[in-house]
């Protein structure tokens, strides 16, 4: 699986932020350390420990800052989140009544289920009551009804 296939479009800037940020944090604890290092091999001045006090609390604030950054952004994608969850129901919903629509519309075209459709065609090609019965399985009976029940305006 590809990182980040299934990440939406939107989301590459933030990933391009917290890359950046990780980077610049790795860069003064690299920094810091080497600081350290140096400590130990020797007496550090005074305008050194200052920088060091300074480097150290810019790093305090950018992990505040990250820590905040990161609240937003999971904020948001939850709240975007659950907007998309909402319009797939939706969506399904309607899925469903159209599926629903559909089937009825194909077993009833205008309104005219197709077991009687097929006996008004074959009516209307002339042929008689009891060869309609045999060719659908129905009863002359049951032909005699559908055509009966035919209106004008299907006729």
């Amino acid at each position: 699986m590809r990182i980040g296939a299934d990440m939406p479009e939107y989301m590459g800037g933030y990933v391009a932020v917290f890359a950046v940020l990780a980077l610049l944090m790795w860069v003064l604890w690299l920094g810091r350390r080497r600081a350290a290092t140096r400590m130990t091999e020797g007496a550090i001045s005074q305008p050194a420990m200052d920088q060091r006090d300074r480097l150290q609390r810019a790093m305090e604030r950018l992990q505040v800052n990250i820590m905040e950054f990161g609240r937003d952004i999971e904020g948001r994608l939850d709240t975007k989140i659950a907007a998309l969850s909402t319009l797939i129901s939706d969506a399904d919903e309607r899925i469903r009544e159209l599926r629903k629509l559909t089937r009825h519309a194909n077993g009833h075209a205008n309104g005219v289920p197709p077991l009687h459709t097929e006996v008004y065609h074959l009516a209307d090609e002339g042929i008689d009551k009891i060869e309609i019965a045999r060719r659908t399985s129905i009863t002359p009976g049951e032909v005699e009804l559908i055509l009966g029940l035919r209106s004008p305006r299907n006729a």
